[in-house]
């Protein structure tokens, strides 16, 4: 993941991302990314169901899954598919291959699937390890147009996701400029294909990592949309939103490479729920919250004013298998049971919506049987200098039986991340513990929860 400072620069992580319609194509005007980079998820049956009740009207995966594009076939729902990284530069070299692909991961599943985009790539441009890779990308992207174009798919769009970091300067918004390195080589290229293909920009936008890198710069309300008094002056415009600002910033880095007008969409945001400064579940919900009412009404930034503007909410699931920091795997809105995080309305047509916090408990995997790990885990909730409440399983206390290393251990955890998660505490204990929405509670023994 990566992640720059501000304001020198908002060059912002993402997650991952794949692909969608252009704006005036999409209603309604908020989607949803369902990642699977997780152990616990249910079927993609089960998914579909879960994104329908939502009143979600597209969806983004990350790959070209059979069994998900299958479980999306007649589901009315509008489908952005993803080409991997590995696969560009093989895509790239051939036009055979390219066809190849589109033959096997795309025409037995439309129209039945409905299927509106590919994008080629995941963050390209982000990932230094793959730098032969980058100018291979825009050749893709034509490969795979003109593959969908000889089957008769010329109204699948193709596009490819760009981070923040790909700006090399974002602040103020009027010196938006993609970085030296990609600007005329590669994003000049693509700009220019998108335009002429009618396809959109995928431009992943992330306030939270602004904001937690820069808590004293950057004002919490003016990063959540919580205040018209959080302004930030460029000029003559008046930004209200760090959102809006970094969208502008990216509008006018495209302006400055001579296509300013082509269409743009927010293809991943969100707040993390834990993991890091400020990821709790009040911040997420009333970020995206208010990020759905304005996508839904159409505000747009002050350069693109009452603009529809298409926007994927990162994510549907919590993904715990993914790597990197704790704040990877917790932006999910939905628990796996299929249970709100939140309440999040995707329709934007209540002018309400209460936050609604699922009680969770920290406890130990089920399948953990490392004495020692355990242990250690322990030691560190209980230790000195940590918060964790262990005197309920102390000889004689409410929570000393069952008198079991794995049950201490969970009420441990459970005191430690209850009183530490408001301020970036994990449920992880090197890998031993996972959170639960069922109360462990028994007898006497109560577990606590805030």
């Amino acid at each position: 993941m990566v992640i720059t400072g501000y304001p020198s620069s908002w060059r912002i992580a993402v997650i991952s991302i794949c692909t969608i319609m252009i704006a005036d194509a999409l209603t309604p005007q908020v989607g949803i990314n369902y990642g699977r980079v997780a152990d616990n998820l249910p079927s993609p049956d089960k998914v579909v169901s879960l994104i329908k009740n939502l009143q979600i009207g597209f969806v983004k995966i990350y790959d070209a899954n059979s069994q998900v594009l299958n479980a999306l076939a007649n589901s009315g729902l509008q489908v952005s598919v993803m080409v991997s990284n590995d696969q560009i530069s093989s895509i790239a070299s051939s036009q055979t291959n390219s066809d190849n692909w589109v033959e096997k991961n795309i025409v037995p599943y439309y129209p039945a699937t409905q299927i509106t985009t590919l994008a080629v790539g995941n963050e390209v441009l982000s990932d230094t390890s793959i730098k032969s890779v980058w100018a291979q990308l825009v050749p893709a992207m034509e490969n795979i147009h003109s593959s969908l174009v000889r089957k008769n798919l010329n109204k699948i769009q193709v596009t490819s996701p760009v981070a923040s970091d790909a700006l090399g300067n974002s602040y103020p918004p009027s010196s938006g400029k993609f970085r030296d390195d990609i600007a005329t080589s590669i994003i000049k290229p693509m700009l220019s294909f998108l335009s002429r293909t009618n396809s959109a920009f995928f431009a992943n936008i992330y306030p939270y990592f602004a904001w937690a890198n820069n808590p004293q710069q950057i004002s919490l309300e003016y990063a959540i949309f919580g205040s018209s008094s959080a302004v930030v002056t460029d000029g003559s415009t008046q930004y209200t939103s760090l959102l809006d600002a970094m969208l502008d910033a990216t509008i006018v880095a495209m302006k400055n490479l001579g296509y300013g007008d082509v269409d743009i969409v927010i293809s991943e945001t969100g707040w993390p729920t834990q993991g890091g400064t400020g990821a709790n579940v009040k911040n997420a919900a009333l970020y995206n919250k208010r990020m759905v009412g304005r996508a839904t009404a159409g505000v747009g930034t002050p350069l693109r004013p009452n603009s529809a503007i298409p926007t994927f909410i990162f994510a549907l699931f919590n993904e715990d298998q993914k790597p990197g920091a704790a704040t990877e795997h917790n932006w999910g809105v939905l628990y796996p049971n299929g249970s709100p995080v939140y309440a999040l309305d995707f329709t934007g047509q209540r002018s309400s919506v209460s936050v609604l916090i699922q009680k969770q408990w920290c406890v130990v995997k089920s399948d953990v049987t490392d004495g020692q790990l355990l242990q250690r885990g322990l030691d560190y909730a209980c230790g000195t200098g940590n918060v964790g409440d262990c005197e309920a399983i102390q000889p004689g206390a409410s929570c000393y039986d069952p008198n079991t290393l794995s049950a201490h251990a969970s009420y441990a955890f459970n005191s430690y991340w209850q009183q530490q998660k408001a301020s970036g505490g994990t449920c992880d204990f090197g890998g031993a513990a996972k959170l639960t929405t069922v109360d462990p509670s028994h007898d006497s023994c109560t577990f606590p929860f805030q």
